[in-house]
């Protein structure tokens, strides 16, 4: 996919040292969460699909795609998208 090579560029460390401060109790957004199934050996997603598979707040959803969804399974991402925000509060 050379189209894609071309367009990446590094990931800036601030995103990972750069705290989320979140203001005002208690999150009442719907959350979703979405695991890509195509997985490193190392599979660092997995406890957080797992926390979030767990845990009431969340509505868990699997995708046979890599961590680049949008380019290995571009329409199932999309679908799953618009299932998603269809879905009542």
């Amino acid at each position: 996919m050379k189209w894609i090579s071309e367009r990446r560029l590094p990931q800036s460390i601030k995103c990972f040292e750069q705290p989320l401060k979140m203001h005002g109790g208690d999150l009442s957004l719907p959350r979703s969460y979405i695991y890509l199934t195509r997985v490193t050996p190392a599979d660092p997603f997995r406890p957080f699909a797992e926390r979030a598979k767990n845990d009431r707040n969340w509505r868990y959803y699997e995708l046979d795609a890599s961590h680049s969804a949008h380019i290995t399974a571009p329409v199932a991402l999309t679908q799953l998208l618009q299932t998603i925000v269809s879905q009542p509060t």
